[in-house]
């Protein structure tokens, strides 16, 4: 199971802060994972690159052999999209041949 995240505008910090790892439990006891029966398997902070409006678009400076789809800028959204985006990327691709 998956649990967690936070968005803190330009924020740059590397590491899990305590007080978010605590809240990250908190919500996850909220929505009925027993934290008093299961430790975290791992944590991590990642970056998520955001956009006003997502790419998801075929590069046509590239030519020959190369082809480039740009998909990213969803953000937090990502983990949520990331099925449909991949699809969508797959379909731009087989119709460039």
């Amino acid at each position: 199971v998956v649990v967690g995240g936070t968005y803190l505008l330009g924020d740059e910090e590397k590491n899990l802060r305590p007080q978010e790892r605590k809240k990250v439990l908190e919500n996850a006891r909220l929505v009925g994972i027993d934290t008093s029966k299961c430790s975290p398997s791992g944590e991590w902070v990642g970056f998520r690159p955001y956009r006003q409006t997502a790419r998801l678009e075929v590069d046509t400076e590239f030519s020959g052999d190369v082809k480039v789809i740009h998909n990213f800028g969803y953000g937090g959204s990502g983990w949520t999209v990331y099925v449909g985006v991949a699809k969508e990327a797959a379909s731009l691709l087989s119709q460039l041949d």
